[in-house]
């Protein structure tokens, strides 16, 4: 099944925003697609595990 969560929703800023973000990379900083993505693999990296911390406090409450 498909969860409707995990699926791009440009109408939503944080999504837009990550969208924003790539296009940046490619316009402003002259990467290629695919290094737009590999440095988005590397935020991924870097911040995997601040973001389940947040999770798990936010809901704990």
């Amino acid at each position: 099944m498909n969860n409707p969560k995990t699926k791009a929703d440009l109408t939503k800023l944080s999504h837009s925003l990550v969208v924003t973000g790539l296009l940046g990379m490619v316009e402003d900083d002259g990467l290629t697609p695919h290094q737009a993505f590999e440095v988005l693999e590397d935020i991924k990296r870097q911040t995997w595990h601040a973001l389940t911390e947040i999770h798990r406090e936010v809901t704990s409450k």
